[in-house]
C-alpha cells in the first residue's frame, strides 16, 4: 500500500512541477515500452495541429537520498527514455521525499 501512495504521490507532485514550471499539462500515459511515462501537450492545443509542442515525461521517486543518488536517478532516468528518442523532447521529473526536493531536467 505505501508503495501505491508514493507512486501517487511522485505523479501528483511531478504533474505539479510541469504546471508551475512550463505551459504544459498532462495529455494521457504513454504505451508501455517506450521508456516514458506520460505524453504532454499545451494547455491550450492547436485543433489544427494537436500533437505540436508534444513533450515525453518520465517520473521517478526515491524515498531518501542525497543529492548525489538523485542525480544519478535523473541520470539513468535520461538514459531509459533513448529508445523513444527523436522527434520530442523528454523532460525528467525525480522527486525525493525525505527533504522533500524535486529535481527536473530536459534531455
Amino acid at each position: 500500500m505505501k508503495s501505491l501512495l508514493q507512486s501517487k504521490q511522485r505523479r501528483g507532485i511531478a504533474f505539479l512541477v510541469v504546471r508551475e514550471l512550463t505551459n504544459l499539462t498532462v495529455i494521457e500515459r504513454s504505451a508501455k515500452g517506450t521508456g516514458f511515462d506520460y505524453w504532454l501537450g499545451a494547455l491550450e492545443p492547436d485543433e489544427e495541429l494537436p500533437f505540436q509542442n508534444r513533450v515525453r515525461l518520465e517520473v521517478s521517486g526515491i524515498r531518501s537520498g542525497d543529492s548525489s543518488r538523485v542525480k544519478a536517478r535523473v541520470k539513468q532516468k535520461k538514459e531509459q527514455t533513448k529508445p523513444s528518442d527523436g522527434q520530442y523532447p523528454a523532460y525528467v521529473i525525480v522527486v525525493e521525499f525525505s527533504t522533500p526536493i524535486s529535481t527536473f531536467a530536459i534531455k
